[in-house]
Protein backbone atom coordinates (compact mmCIF):
# COMPACT_ATOMS: atom_id res chain seq x y z
CA UNK A 1 0.00 0.00 0.00
CA UNK A 2 1.33 3.12 -1.48
CA UNK A 3 1.30 6.15 1.61
CA UNK A 4 -1.09 7.72 -0.15
CA UNK A 5 -3.30 5.12 0.13
CA UNK A 6 -5.70 5.06 3.40
CA UNK A 7 -7.36 1.77 4.64
CA UNK A 8 -11.02 1.00 3.60
CA UNK A 9 -13.55 -1.34 4.80
CA UNK A 10 -17.16 -2.54 3.97
CA UNK A 11 -18.37 1.17 4.86
CA UNK A 12 -15.88 3.11 2.56
CA UNK A 13 -18.47 4.03 0.09
CA UNK A 14 -17.64 2.25 -3.35
CA UNK A 15 -17.61 5.31 -5.48
CA UNK A 16 -15.00 7.52 -3.65
CA UNK A 17 -12.84 3.68 -4.01
CA UNK A 18 -13.34 3.84 -7.87
CA UNK A 19 -12.57 7.41 -7.54
CA UNK A 20 -8.82 6.97 -6.05
CA UNK A 21 -8.41 4.18 -8.85
CA UNK A 22 -9.00 6.29 -11.50
CA UNK A 23 -6.93 9.33 -9.75
CA UNK A 24 -4.27 6.90 -9.51
CA UNK A 25 -4.30 7.38 -5.63
CA UNK A 26 -5.02 3.49 -4.96
CA UNK A 27 -3.77 0.39 -6.63
CA UNK A 28 -7.16 -1.70 -7.79
CA UNK A 29 -4.27 -4.93 -7.13
CA UNK A 30 -4.37 -4.38 -3.49
CA UNK A 31 -8.17 -4.42 -3.18
CA UNK A 32 -9.82 -7.32 -0.68
CA UNK A 33 -11.69 -10.09 -3.21
CA UNK A 34 -14.71 -8.79 -1.18
CA UNK A 35 -13.98 -4.93 -1.89
CA UNK A 36 -13.36 -5.90 -5.59
CA UNK A 37 -16.79 -7.40 -6.31
CA UNK A 38 -18.69 -4.44 -4.96
CA UNK A 39 -16.22 -2.63 -7.21
CA UNK A 40 -17.64 -4.73 -10.15
CA UNK A 41 -21.20 -4.43 -9.40
CA UNK A 42 -21.22 -1.22 -9.24
CA UNK A 43 -19.38 -0.84 -12.60
CA UNK A 44 -21.73 -3.35 -14.07
CA UNK A 45 -25.32 -3.02 -12.93
CA UNK A 46 -24.86 1.26 -11.94
CA UNK A 47 -22.20 2.63 -14.87
CA UNK A 48 -22.98 -0.15 -17.50
CA UNK A 49 -18.98 -0.88 -18.02
CA UNK A 50 -18.50 -4.39 -20.07
CA UNK A 51 -16.30 -6.90 -18.55
CA UNK A 52 -13.14 -5.60 -21.08
CA UNK A 53 -13.03 -2.00 -19.29
CA UNK A 54 -14.07 -3.17 -15.70
CA UNK A 55 -10.96 -5.34 -16.30
CA UNK A 56 -9.04 -2.53 -17.50
CA UNK A 57 -9.95 -0.25 -14.63
CA UNK A 58 -9.45 -2.88 -11.35
CA UNK A 59 -6.49 -4.23 -13.60
CA UNK A 60 -6.99 -7.90 -13.44
CA UNK A 61 -7.85 -10.45 -16.02
CA UNK A 62 -11.13 -10.83 -18.26
CA UNK A 63 -11.61 -14.01 -16.62
CA UNK A 64 -11.54 -12.62 -12.94
CA UNK A 65 -14.64 -10.18 -13.78
CA UNK A 66 -16.31 -12.87 -15.48
CA UNK A 67 -15.99 -14.91 -12.03
CA UNK A 68 -16.81 -11.88 -10.18
CA UNK A 69 -20.09 -11.43 -12.29
CA UNK A 70 -21.22 -15.13 -11.91
CA UNK A 71 -20.61 -15.04 -8.19
CA UNK A 72 -22.68 -11.60 -7.80
CA UNK A 73 -25.40 -13.10 -10.27
CA UNK A 74 -25.66 -15.86 -7.40
CA UNK A 75 -25.66 -13.86 -4.54
CA UNK A 76 -28.11 -11.94 -5.86
CA UNK A 77 -30.69 -14.68 -7.51
CA UNK A 78 -33.10 -15.22 -4.12
CA UNK A 79 -36.36 -16.13 -4.38
CA UNK A 80 -38.08 -12.78 -3.89
CA UNK A 81 -40.66 -12.46 -0.78
CA UNK A 82 -43.72 -10.06 -1.12
CA UNK A 83 -41.86 -7.91 1.17
CA UNK A 84 -39.02 -7.80 -1.51
CA UNK A 85 -41.09 -7.01 -3.89
CA UNK A 86 -42.69 -3.90 -2.40
CA UNK A 87 -38.84 -2.71 -1.77
CA UNK A 88 -38.11 -3.38 -5.96
CA UNK A 89 -41.29 -1.70 -6.45
CA UNK A 90 -40.64 1.35 -4.61
CA UNK A 91 -37.41 1.90 -5.93
CA UNK A 92 -38.73 1.69 -9.50
CA UNK A 93 -41.28 3.94 -8.61
CA UNK A 94 -38.56 6.09 -7.01
CA UNK A 95 -36.45 6.18 -10.00
CA UNK A 96 -39.64 6.91 -12.23
CA UNK A 97 -40.43 9.55 -10.27
CA UNK A 98 -37.31 11.38 -10.68
CA UNK A 99 -37.16 10.76 -14.34
CA UNK A 100 -40.36 12.42 -14.69
CA UNK A 101 -39.56 15.25 -12.46
CA UNK A 102 -36.24 15.96 -14.27
CA UNK A 103 -37.88 15.97 -17.75
CA UNK A 104 -40.89 17.88 -16.29
CA UNK A 105 -38.01 20.43 -14.98
CA UNK A 106 -36.49 20.38 -18.59
CA UNK A 107 -39.85 21.31 -20.22
CA UNK A 108 -40.02 23.76 -18.52
CA UNK A 109 -36.78 25.37 -18.81
CA UNK A 110 -35.84 28.26 -21.42
CA UNK A 111 -32.77 26.91 -22.12
CA UNK A 112 -33.63 24.29 -24.60
CA UNK A 113 -35.56 24.85 -28.06
CA UNK A 114 -39.33 24.74 -27.84
CA UNK A 115 -39.43 21.21 -29.95
CA UNK A 116 -36.91 19.90 -27.12
CA UNK A 117 -39.16 20.83 -24.44
CA UNK A 118 -42.27 19.56 -26.34
CA UNK A 119 -40.41 15.96 -26.34
CA UNK A 120 -39.17 16.22 -22.81
CA UNK A 121 -43.21 16.51 -21.57
CA UNK A 122 -44.25 13.99 -24.41
CA UNK A 123 -41.41 11.31 -22.81
CA UNK A 124 -42.96 12.43 -19.43
CA UNK A 125 -46.01 11.53 -19.71
CA UNK A 126 -44.74 8.20 -21.33
CA UNK A 127 -42.97 7.55 -18.44
CA UNK A 128 -46.21 7.74 -16.10
CA UNK A 129 -48.32 5.39 -18.84
CA UNK A 130 -45.57 2.56 -19.31
CA UNK A 131 -45.05 2.95 -15.22
CA UNK A 132 -48.92 2.47 -15.09
CA UNK A 133 -49.42 -0.64 -17.81
CA UNK A 134 -45.90 -2.19 -15.73
CA UNK A 135 -48.30 -1.60 -12.29
CA UNK A 136 -51.47 -3.48 -14.20
CA UNK A 137 -49.35 -6.11 -15.25
CA UNK A 138 -48.36 -6.80 -11.96
CA UNK A 139 -51.51 -6.71 -10.72
CA UNK A 140 -51.29 -3.16 -8.05
CA UNK A 141 -53.44 -1.27 -10.61
CA UNK A 142 -56.59 -2.46 -12.26
CA UNK A 143 -56.01 -3.86 -15.72
CA UNK A 144 -59.39 -2.32 -16.71
CA UNK A 145 -59.90 1.36 -17.89
CA UNK A 146 -61.83 3.00 -14.43
CA UNK A 147 -64.78 5.47 -15.57
CA UNK A 148 -63.89 8.98 -14.18
CA UNK A 149 -66.45 11.47 -13.77
CA UNK A 150 -64.86 14.49 -13.88
CA UNK A 151 -65.96 18.26 -15.61
CA UNK A 152 -62.27 19.20 -17.60
CA UNK A 153 -63.11 21.69 -19.86
CA UNK A 154 -66.75 21.03 -20.64
CA UNK A 155 -69.83 18.47 -19.05
CA UNK A 156 -69.01 14.96 -20.77
CA UNK A 157 -72.99 15.02 -20.91
CA UNK A 158 -72.72 18.39 -22.95
CA UNK A 159 -72.90 17.50 -26.99
CA UNK A 160 -70.70 19.48 -28.81
CA UNK A 161 -71.78 20.75 -32.41
CA UNK A 162 -70.11 19.74 -35.87
CA UNK A 163 -68.98 23.55 -35.68
CA UNK A 164 -67.81 23.85 -32.07
CA UNK A 165 -65.92 20.59 -32.79
CA UNK A 166 -63.99 22.46 -35.48
CA UNK A 167 -63.09 24.77 -33.47
CA UNK A 168 -62.45 22.73 -30.23
CA UNK A 169 -59.81 21.07 -32.64
CA UNK A 170 -58.35 24.42 -34.32
CA UNK A 171 -57.40 24.79 -30.68
CA UNK A 172 -55.71 22.08 -30.00
CA UNK A 173 -54.01 21.69 -33.22
CA UNK A 174 -53.01 25.05 -32.61
CA UNK A 175 -51.36 24.34 -29.61
CA UNK A 176 -49.61 20.93 -31.24
CA UNK A 177 -48.56 23.52 -34.09
CA UNK A 178 -47.00 26.13 -31.41
CA UNK A 179 -45.13 23.17 -29.35
CA UNK A 180 -43.37 22.06 -32.74
CA UNK A 181 -44.81 18.54 -31.75
CA UNK A 182 -43.63 16.43 -34.64
CA UNK A 183 -45.55 12.96 -34.12
CA UNK A 184 -47.07 11.16 -36.70
CA UNK A 185 -49.45 9.11 -34.21
CA UNK A 186 -51.16 12.69 -33.55
CA UNK A 187 -50.78 13.81 -36.58
CA UNK A 188 -53.01 10.81 -37.79
CA UNK A 189 -55.62 11.28 -33.88
CA UNK A 190 -56.18 14.61 -36.20
CA UNK A 191 -56.98 13.68 -39.25
CA UNK A 192 -59.26 10.87 -37.90
CA UNK A 193 -60.75 13.68 -35.74
CA UNK A 194 -62.13 15.40 -38.93
CA UNK A 195 -63.00 12.71 -40.66
CA UNK A 196 -65.29 11.84 -38.09
CA UNK A 197 -66.70 15.85 -37.68
CA UNK A 198 -66.99 15.55 -41.28
CA UNK A 199 -69.17 12.40 -40.59
CA UNK A 200 -71.24 14.50 -38.01
CA UNK A 201 -71.56 17.23 -40.18
CA UNK A 202 -72.78 14.79 -42.73
CA UNK A 203 -75.14 13.60 -40.42
CA UNK A 204 -76.68 16.27 -39.42
CA UNK A 205 -77.10 18.12 -42.83
CA UNK A 206 -79.04 14.49 -43.10
CA UNK A 207 -81.14 15.30 -40.60
CA UNK A 208 -81.89 18.38 -41.59
CA UNK A 209 -83.21 17.57 -45.24
CA UNK A 210 -85.52 14.85 -43.51
CA UNK A 211 -87.01 17.48 -41.10
CA UNK A 212 -87.54 19.82 -44.60
CA UNK A 213 -89.26 16.82 -45.95
CA UNK A 214 -91.32 16.20 -43.56
CA UNK A 215 -92.37 19.54 -43.01
CA UNK A 216 -93.05 19.80 -46.78
CA UNK A 217 -94.98 17.00 -46.94
CA UNK A 218 -97.28 18.15 -43.82
CA UNK A 219 -97.65 21.67 -46.06
CA UNK A 220 -98.63 20.16 -48.30
CA UNK A 221 -101.00 18.06 -46.93
CA UNK A 222 -103.07 20.97 -45.04
CA UNK A 223 -103.12 22.81 -48.39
Amino acid sequence: MSNKERSINEETPILEILTQIKNGIRDPKNLPTDIRRDCVEHLWHVEGQSTAVIAQILKVSDKTIQRNKDIIRERNAKKLTSEDRLKILGELLAKGTAAHENLMRLARSKEGSLQERSQSAYYACKILEEGIKSYQSLGYFPSKPMQIEADVHYSHEEEMSPVQLKEELARLEGIVNTKGIVDPKIAKLIETVKGQIALAEAKLGIKELKTWIDESDKGKATS
